[in-house]
């Protein structure tokens, strides 16, 4: 029985926590000697969703067999108009949640092509809120797997995704927060759940000499990792660190990694220092000689950046409101975490002032991911996972779940 992730976009150098998971775990799998394949679009990433940037048919990357299909025509606009709505948390209307669903990036003949080979596979879908994952996942709810990355967002709440994960055969959660918040939000009691987390590498190569001497930056530093826009929380980092050295007159640096744009103050400029996307070495050099590595979002389902940032040494500050990094922090004894200006300095005194215990937060964070989050681990659950699957389907119980 081979495993299929089924997911809107795929290959390298694509942006996205879900991405890439579903291509790290992909790879894993097949490294264990798993049938893998992945089925995606010919969409080369979530910019140009509408529009076929490959060829139909089968690739191979990194050794994982790929099967690329055509995206549907859509009406981008009537899209657009919708979701801005959603990321504004606007209640929309029943014929506006299938039109949004409707428009989004989606495949008829990746989905032809899950009818007609239903019974060779079992399908994980990644993320929960693309057509790819609604539509595909309708195909055959009995040999579906959903791995929704699922956040306490406007998305969640839609019918329309309510019947998909009240349908389908099983569901992955990254963390018990994210198990906990589903089961909020749906009726889960038909499909089978498993915590299983995240793989993370965690023989990570980093030099905090070569950072410094390439980068130039000598001052103590914040890090942030990650897109730069308003769902990510960017701005209010901004604004915290900014008023931040105000306060302190602390010679201390904010250096942001990741794609996208976040607005600057002149004031500020020689204190924040913009990477913009660098290569996997150099952020990981970057996370091994940060004072510390901020990840204010309050949308993270697992969150890879605070995980890479333990396996380098370094603590983390995150966002109280955010159940899943938060969880992590308390669980590993790994950082901190902060609800207001208030608390976000106090925190930062306490690791400038702390070396010792910095370290150790550090050193705990390590143990935490080694422990729980080393690819062994996580390819182990999967394969346990995939054991019971595939002896339920030789029950015959995988008919019963229409």
């Amino acid at each position: 029985m081979k495993v299929a992730f089924v997911v809107p976009w795929y290959g390298e150098g694509i942006m996205g926590g879900a991405e890439t998971l579903a291509k790290a775990t992909a790879e894993h799998l097949h490294r264990y000697r798993i049938d893998v394949e992945v089925l995606t679009t010919c969409s080369r990433h979530f910019m140009s969703d509408w529009t076929d940037f490959y060829e139909e048919g089968l690739y191979e990357v990194n050794g994982v067999s790929v099967r690329r299909f055509r995206v549907n025509p859509r009406n981008v606009k009537l899209f657009d108009k919708i979701n801005l709505k959603l990321m504004n948390s606007i209640p929309i209307s029943p014929s506006e949640e299938h039109d949004f669903i409707n428009n989004s990036i989606n495949s008829i003949s990746l989905c032809e092509y899950i009818s007609e080979n239903r019974s060779d596979y079992v399908f994980f879908f990644i993320p929960y809120m693309f057509g790819t994952t609604y539509f595909g996942s309708r195909v055959c709810p009995e040999r579906s797997v959903l791995i929704p990355c699922l956040h306490d967002e406007s998305y969640a709440y839609l019918s329309i995704f309510r019947q998909m994960f009240e349908a389908v055969r099983g569901i992955v959660f990254l963390s018990e927060p994210e198990l906990d918040l589903a089961r909020r939000i749906f009726n889960l009691g038909r499909a089978s759940l498993s915590v299983i987390g995240a793989g993370i590498d965690t023989n990570i190569d980093f030099s905090k000499i070569r950072f410094r001497r390439k980068f130039g930056i000598e001052d103590d530093f914040i890090y942030y990792v990650g897109r730069k826009d308003p769902t990510k929380n960017t701005p209010l980092l901004i604004e915290f660190f900014c008023k931040y050295i105000e306060l302190r007159h602390k010679r201390l640096k904010l250096v942001l990694n990741g794609p996208g744009y976040v607005s600057i103050p002149d004031r500020y400029r020689q204190s924040i220092i913009d990477l913009k996307p660098v290569s996997g070495q150099d952020k990981c050099d970057g996370y091994a000689v940060a004072l510390v590595t901020c990840q204010p979002s309050i949308h993270e389902s697992f969150s890879i950046v605070i995980m890479e940032s333990w396996v380098c040494g370094t603590p983390v500050l995150v966002h109280s409101d955010c159940d899943v990094t938060k969880y992590h922090c308390i669980k590993s004894n790994g950082g901190l975490y902060f609800r207001d200006f208030d608390e976000f300095a106090a925190c930062l005194d306490f690791l400038i002032e702390n070396v010792n215990a910095r370290i150790r937060m550090g050193e705990s964070g390590r143990k935490y991911v080694r422990e729980n989050f080393a690819w062994e681990n996580v390819v182990q659950r999967y394969v346990q996972m995939l054991d019971l699957f595939e002896s339920e389907l030789g029950r015959g119980l995988g008919s019963t779940r229409q």
